[in-house]
């Protein structure tokens, strides 16, 4: 007999060097919401919904030869553990994301539960911002 519920038992972990290099860590602000964690009362801070504005990983193609499309202008959710319950920061503006939290993030199945520990206003670049 298989062991049973062994999903307990394993994990899958996220690249967040490779991610964020990738995405050359510019994401474009959406919106935001409030979050507390129900199982740990003290993780608390903010969920941001963001858009990546820029993807320089090769996906390959598929198995029928095409070229893989890349992340540009889909969005995601991530979670900012920083005990605030917002960030200053408005629809539209470039943000960078700060200290990944590997232990509190999680990969089920194709759903990414990402957790960092802060957010920033992105650096300017060439005098782009």
């Amino acid at each position: 007999m298989p062991i049973q519920n062994s999903w307990v038992y394993t994990q899958t972990q996220f690249d967040a060097k490779k991610f964020l290099e990738a995405m050359s860590n510019e994401f474009q602000f959406v919106s935001q919401k409030p979050y507390q964690s129900k199982k740990n009362p003290d993780d608390k801070g903010v969920t941001l919904t963001l858009l990546i504005a820029h993807d320089s990983m090769d996906y390959g193609v598929d198995k029928n030869g095409h070229k893989r499309e890349n992340n540009v202008l889909n969005t995601f959710d991530v979670t900012i553990l920083n005990g605030q319950s917002e960030v200053p920061f408005k629809k539209g503006d470039k943000v960078s994301l700060v200290g990944f939290i590997p232990e509190k993030s999680y990969v089920i199945g194709f759903d990414l539960l990402l957790r960092f520990r802060d957010v920033k206003k992105a650096e300017v670049i060439n005098g782009k911002n």
